[in-house]
Order: structure tokens, then sequence, then C-alpha cells
């Protein structure tokens, strides 16, 4: 298969072009999602490693896995019945394309303070059974969910632990903590030379 469109003949109809074209992309495609090393298998990856990011930032908890599934559910459902509709209902792609990113964006930041807050938006929902469903979301997850998400995240090597990785961000805040007041005191001492 070759990866240019073929080249309709010049008295065939646009619509007809139109199609062969379409055509082979979908060919393409649908050669791209399952070939051996394509889309599905590298993309993957790309999302183990985005979400091993994020748990790392958010504490990798019980509250690092709320944030990464509201996030998720979040964008998923902007893109699915917000944007992939507005993207079918342009009229004109090339002057609309802008505010759509531009609005894309904002969705998206917008998603990613929803997410943050997701502790809030449970306990709102059904106001005592909220609180049950968070403090048993609490108390369960590390129980029997974190270590094969770990597992996962991970691709089978051990984890670094927390305390580890809260030491290390200590320390390093310990160390610039100190070359300022070092760099503080030396300059106070070079004040009372000059004098």
């Amino acid at each position: 298969m070759t990866d240019e469109a073929p080249k309709p003949a010049p008295d065939t109809p646009k619509s007809t072009a139109l199609k062969e074209r379409v055509s082979h992309l979908g060919r393409r495609s649908r050669e791209e999602l399952t070939r051996k090393g394509g889309i599905p298998d590298t993309a993957h990856g790309a999302f183990r490693t985005w979400s091993r990011k994020i748990w790392e930032l958010r504490g990798g908890g019980a509250y690092a896995m709320g944030f990464l599934v509201t996030f998720l559910y979040l964008e998923t459902v902007d893109i699915l019945f917000d944007d992939v509709p507005k993207l079918y209902a342009m009229q004109s792609f090339a002057s609309e394309i802008t505010p759509f990113v531009i609005e894309f964006l904002i969705d998206t930041l917008l998603n990613t303070m929803w997410a943050f807050l997701w502790p809030v938006i449970v306990l709102q929902w059904e106001p005592p059974f909220g609180l049950i469903a968070l403090v048993a979301f609490f108390v369960l997850f590390p129980k029997f969910v974190q270590k094969p998400l770990e597992h996962w995240l991970y691709e089978g090597e051990e984890p670094p632990p927390i305390e580890t990785r809260k030491a290390e961000r200590a320390e390093k805040e310990a160390a610039k903590k100190a070359a300022r007041k070092a760099a503080k005191a030396e300059k106070k001492a070079e004040k009372q030379a000059a004098k």
C-alpha cells in the first residue's frame, strides 16, 4: 500500500475524487490502528507516562487517582459531546478554528481546576452518601487498588516510596534555604566591612 492518495482521472467528478481520497484515508487509518507498533501500541506508553507524572505530582495516593479519573472523565465528556459536534458544525474551518482552539484550552483549564476539587464534587453528591463514599474510597484505595495501579504505572518495577520523594524534595528545599541564608549573611558581612 502506498502512502500517497490515488490521483483521480482528470475527467472524474469532484465528489468521486473526494470519495476516493476519504476511502484512502480510511484504509491508512485502519492500517495504522491494526499494525504492530501503530498508534495503540505507542499511545499506551504515552498514556502510562502521562499518568505516572500526574500520579507523582499529586502525591501518588487516593487523591492522585481521583484527580486522574476526574480529569479524564471531564475531558472525554467535553470532547465527545461538545468539541466533536462543534467541529462537524463548522461552516468555515479556517475562520472558526482559532476560537475553537481557544475555547478548547479554556475548557481544559477549567476541567483541571474541577479535577483538583474532585473530593468536593463527591461530598456534594447526595450529601450523606457522598461523605460515606469519599471515606470508603480513601480507606479502601490503599488496600485494594494502589498496588495493582502502581504495578501498571511503573511497568512492574518497584515504585519509589513516597517518603523518599518527600525527603528528596525537603532536602532540596533545605539546601536552597541554607544557600539563601548564607548569601544574606555574606551581604550583611560585606556591608559591615564597608562601614
